[in-house]
């Protein structure tokens, strides 16, 4: 489904291949940061089992709408994640040391809430039970 309010561009995947959202933001994938709600494909990387299984990503519906970034294009899962992506990484001023660890605590709080990870998953956790 076509993303809305962004201009058109192509998609940055195979068409045929699942789309996966980031559940969590916070760190690198592919050489790229990734933001909670970023819409992207798994390239055949090392860790893309774990990322799924653990709970960092997951499969987008194949309906799902989606909102594009108008300043650099990125697709995200709804609104609120792409105005959060364009705050953190498009922001007009520089943030002072303090602002930076308080905006980094929220997310970590927020993601904890809406998407805690799955560590009853973890190979140990599995092992264990």
């Amino acid at each position: 489904m076509a993303a809305r309010n962004a201009p058109a561009r192509p998609q940055d995947g195979p068409s045929d291949e699942p789309r996966y959202f980031a559940r969590r933001g916070g760190f690198d994938y592919a050489g790229q940061p990734v933001d909670r709600g970023l819409v992207l494909w798994l390239v055949g990387a090392l860790n893309d089992e774990k990322l799924v299984r653990l709970g960092y990503v997951a499969e987008l519906p194949p309906k799902a709408e989606t909102y594009r970034c108008a300043v650099c294009g990125a697709e995200f899962i709804g609104i609120g994640e792409r105005t959060a992506h364009g705050d953190a990484r498009h922001r007009v001023r520089d943030l002072t040391p303090d602002e930076e660890d308080a905006r980094e605590e929220r997310r970590e709080r927020i993601e904890n809430d809406l998407a805690p990870l799955y560590l009853d998953k973890t190979k140990a956790a599995q092992a264990a039970a």
